[in-house]
């Protein structure tokens, strides 16, 4: 009886194991990694996605850095670039392994962007679950099959944490600064 209670209990235990995906896959990792080349007098621009990605990572327990590809391959070459064989190595240690960088790089107080995460929006994600809170804070778009953040009486550490919990749930943000829209689209087809 011991070992069917036992084996109950394994079989349980190993169905709610979920095993998480990452935040970026192999393949976003490869084009974030593309830092363009010069071959022959001719540039070779690294790809969309890699120019206009904005990146978040945690610096310590509490604080949140806003960043793009760019930037953080200036950290990575000036403060890194010994500790990961390549840059690719680097951010997958970043975006998928929770890899925290020395809060000692970050010494301007306004560059880069950081922030905390606002607590009441963190209480609301938690308590609604991803799908009701992407409801709460999306609206349709005019373009078919696309959606909109939902900014009406947002505060700007709001929207951080808003867009912060969309990036960390494999959603993108894209800023579209003449109309003022900001689009929220799945990782998976920004990189397509």
């Amino acid at each position: 009886m011991d070992k069917i209670i036992t084996l109950l209990l394994l079989l349980c235990f190993l169905i709610s194991c979920e095993r998480k995906e990452p935040s970026f896959s192999e393949e976003m990792i490869e084009k974030l990694a593309d830092r363009g080349e010069v071959k022959n007098g001719i540039v070779r621009l690294p790809p969309p996605p890699v120019s206009f990605t904005d990146l978040y990572f945690g610096v310590n327990s509490d604080e949140i850095i806003l960043i793009n590809g760019d930037e953080l391959f200036f950290f990575y070459k000036e403060d890194y670039s010994k500790r990961f064989k390549s840059f690719k190595e680097f951010l997958n240690a970043v975006l998928n392994d929770g890899f925290v960088l020395d809060k000692k790089l970050f010494k301007n107080p306004t560059y880069p962007k950081r922030f905390t995460l606002n607590q009441k929006i963190e209480k609301e994600y938690s308590d609604l679950g991803f799908d009701k809170f992407l409801k709460k804070y999306s609206k349709p778009s005019q373009r078919k099959n696309e959606i909109e953040l939902n900014k009406s009486n947002l505060k700007t550490n709001e929207y951080l944490t808003i867009v912060y919990l969309l990036f960390i749930n494999r959603y993108d943000v894209s800023e579209d600064c003449y109309l003022g829209i900001d689009y929220i689209i799945k990782r998976e087809d920004s990189f397509k």
